[in-house]
């Protein structure tokens, strides 16, 4: 059953990648049923964990049962009583956030590893597809939205989209590229699983996709994971020995590709963009506007609070499914920014229930990675954590990207924290799990004697 989960959470990360492309190029007039795809996967995974005495019952997953059954109940006090609606503001929420759990039971170190290596390759065709897009006219059929519609992507800076790659919007990249650069960071440190040119390639696809992106969101959250690398490198024992020494080497080719003409072309429009960012600024400062925006992602969500109906006026409102079901339209009906949607839909008391809960997870997670840290001089898990923090606590989880981003990264920052088993324990434990299944079947009728042969 152990193979059937890990099976099962390799299809939700891959779903995760490709969901966008499967509803934009491959199945555009399913691209509604589509948006939850991964939702049978993890319905799939819970079942068989369940079956397999595997499924967490901790602190976390007791809170979250019952944050669910209390949203239910304030949503029918609010009078929402389009089922629908709740049901997908409850998937949103709380449907998924289990999966961290039931990750950090079922993969071991290597698992992470191999899934961050994942990441890096798919990282290649990602950067390569995003270049195709930046490159063609908002119009071209690269370009398409969701269900095929045309123009359907956001535009960043002099006349280009922000390419989305295989993601449905630029939510995508600007959660999975942090992610690949954590994984990327910790194999060129000197714990190496690619081979040297692939894992070359694969940190050169980050470093040309950020600037391509026009996504400032993309460019600062990836920079907050190298931030965390240069700060764990003393702890971490990265010295001046071969994974310092290929650090630099990298550093020296990235100048190189720096005077390519599709990093310079990213550039200049990310620059543009920047610069467009300053000029809505009384002071022209473009990190003004940065500042500007995080101080009022915490601000402004309390003033939303101190107005909210007491029950909120239904989980699940504040989305845009809920808007089509609703209203008929897509758009935001109560507010665009994660906290000020959650407050006005579960009130100030189970909202501010909800958001302490998600500020606390990504505090946990952020004490155990440092405690890896200091204790195990393993940087793996701060890195996972530089790229994860924020989509768990701040960002929105109604785009099923970043929620599935905010799953995969706390699951495998948690799965990082697995004890390292090695290739030949794993096999003495999967031998093992078979005699014990084999001792519970009827023994079989002998075979006729034969030579026994010993292997070598």
């Amino acid at each position: 059953m152990e193979k059937t989960i890990k099976f099962l959470l390799w299809t939700y990360l891959v779903l995760l990648i490709f969901e966008g492309a499967l509803r934009k190029w491959v199945l555009p007039s399913l691209a509604d049923p589509l948006l939850i795809v991964r939702d049978p996967v993890a319905i799939a995974i819970y079942c068989a964990a369940l079956f397999s005495g595997r499924l967490p019952m901790n602190g976390f997953v007791i809170t979250i049962i019952g944050l669910a059954l209390a949203s239910i109940a304030a949503s029918f006090a609010a009078g929402q009583t389009n089922l629908l609606v709740l049901g997908y503001g409850l998937r949103i929420n709380y449907g998924h956030l289990p999966l961290i759990w039931i990750m950090a039971q079922t993969l071991t170190r290597k698992d992470v590893e191999r899934m961050g290596c994942f990441l890096l390759l798919v990282a290649i065709p990602m950067t390569l597809l995003m270049v195709w897009q930046f490159r063609s006219p908002m119009s071209a059929w690269i370009n398409k939205g969701v269900g095929g519609d045309e123009g359907g992507q956001i535009f960043g800076a002099l006349g280009r989209i922000r390419p989305p790659g295989f993601f449905s919007f630029i939510t995508g990249p600007q959660a999975f590229f942090p992610l690949a650069a954590a994984f990327f960071l910790y194999q060129a440190s000197g714990n190496r699983r690619l081979w040297w040119p692939i894992l070359v390639a694969s940190g050169l696809a980050v470093l040309i996709a950020l600037p391509v992106s026009i996504s400032r969101t993309a460019m600062i959250a990836t920079g907050i994971v190298v931030a965390a690398f240069v700060a764990s490198m003393p702890r971490a024992g990265i010295g001046f020995g071969p994974g310092f020494k290929a650090l630099i080497t990298l550093a020296a080719v990235g100048v190189v590709v720096s005077f390519l003409p599709i990093f310079s072309e990213g550039r200049e429009a990310f620059m543009s963009r920047w610069e467009t960012a300053a000029s809505t600024t009384a002071t022209g400062d473009a990190w003004s506007s940065i500042v500007g925006r995080i101080l009022g992602g915490f601000t402004q969500p309390f003033q939303w609070a101190a107005n909210a109906p007491f029950f909120g006026n239904g989980i699940g409102v504040g989305s845009n499914v809920g808007a089509r079901l609703l209203a008929g339209r897509v758009g935001f009906l109560l507010a665009e920014d994660e906290w000020s949607k959650v407050f006005l839909e579960l009130g100030p008391v189970l909202g501010a229930a909800f958001l302490g809960f998600r500020v606390f997870l990504t505090i946990h997670l952020g004490l155990r990675a440092l405690r890896a840290l200091f204790f195990d001089r393993d940087n793996l898990p701060i890195l996972i954590f530089a790229a994860a923090a924020v989509p768990i606590a701040l960002n929105q989880w109604a785009p099923p990207t970043v929620l599935g981003f905010a799953v995969v990264g706390g699951g495998l920052l948690l799965a990082s924290l697995n004890p390292v088993i090695e290739e030949e324990e794993e096999e003495q434990e999967e031998v093992a799990e078979g005699t014990e299944s084999a001792a519970d079947e009827e023994p079989a009728e002998a075979p006729p004697t034969q030579p026994i042969r010993e292997r070598y």
